[in-house]
């Protein structure tokens, strides 16, 4: 991408002081004016900047870009984001990348609540350098994304001088892991199995069907059960409920929504169904997971199914 002229670069300082919901470390808070929604709460951590907002009322910002990499986690509620001519939906518990200068606009349903995140450019030149920005623009997978916004939401919360490294850290694990998720869809699974993923990644929140499932990549319902059982280290079903669970977990560590709330956004029935597997999981309830102080050391920060 071509560097910005002198008159870009001033419009784009223009956009951040009239308000974009991210801003570098450089502008402060008394050069912003009306950003969309309201800040909750804004924490820099090194030359990170971390920024939780809520909408109460629908949210649009009009065409724009950011000078840095901006990494968006919805916490509640429905984020739309529109490049060109395709528009994106990223509903709550969804994590995605925006790289630099990249033009789009923006839109938050009420009542949604975000953690944006501006990424200091040493650390995109990292991320790029070892990664390239293919892939970057993806959808990031529901349990991958998961495991990494518990991380950065504790970094956020629970802030010190290791703040700086660990949310790097987390940055780069998590497009290590996305990469080689790419990877093996691409080339390690047949083409229906992979294709099967992303479906499951982009709809998350529906109520799914063996035969809808089936029908949706064009097998026969047996065949999908016994290759995916071949291929992981769980079944279909099980890899359904950890994916649910881990969503409950996350929205538990990023929302304040009941436990009731979570578990019907997590796909389960009820509270007492989302309890019941989230104990046998974990090894304690939610409640109970909601009250302990959040580890940084993520020991199950491992993918729900390897393959075999």
């Amino acid at each position: 991408m071509s560097h910005p002229s002198g008159a870009d670069q001033h419009r784009r300082v223009t956009l951040a002081k009239s308000g974009c919901i991210c801003y570098a470390a450089r502008v402060n808070d008394s050069e912003l004016n009306k950003p969309l929604g309201r800040t909750l709460r804004r924490e820099e951590i090194g030359s990170f900047v971390f920024v939780h907002h809520d909408y109460p009322s629908q949210a649009v910002r009009d065409t724009h870009w950011h000078p840095w990499l901006h990494l968006v986690i919805v916490c509640r509620g429905l984020y739309r984001r529109t490049l060109g001519r395709q528009s994106f939906d990223y509903k709550t518990g969804s994590l995605t990348l925006l790289q630099t200068n990249e033009s789009h606009t923006d839109r938050y349903a009420a009542g949604s609540k975000c953690l944006h995140v501006v990424i200091p450019s040493s650390v995109e030149k990292a991320l790029t350098s070892a990664f390239g920005n293919q892939g970057m623009m993806r959808g990031i997978s529901p349990d991958l994304g998961a495991s990494s916004s518990i991380a950065l939401q504790s970094e956020f919360r629970h802030t010190d001088n290791d703040s700086p490294m660990v949310v790097e850290a987390i940055l780069l694990d998590l497009m290590s892991r996305h990469f080689d998720i790419l990877r093996e869809r691409s080339v390690a699974r047949p083409k229906w199995l992979s294709a099967l993923l992303d479906y499951m990644d982009e709809t998350f929140e529906q109520q799914w069907t063996l035969t809808h499932m089936a029908a949706e990549v064009g097998v026969h319902p047996v065949h999908l059960c016994r290759t995916f059982s071949e291929h992981f280290d769980c079944t279909l079903g099980e890899y359904i409920r950890r994916l649910r669970v881990w969503r409950g977990r996350q929205l538990l560590a990023i929302d304040d929504g009941s436990v009731a709330e979570i578990a019907l956004q997590s796909g389960f029935a009820d509270q007492s169904h989302f309890t019941r597997v989230f104990k046998q999981h974990f090894g304690l309830t939610p409640s109970e997971c909601r009250r302990r102080p959040l580890l940084r050391v993520r020991s199950d920060q491992k993918l729900l199914c390897k393959r075999k």
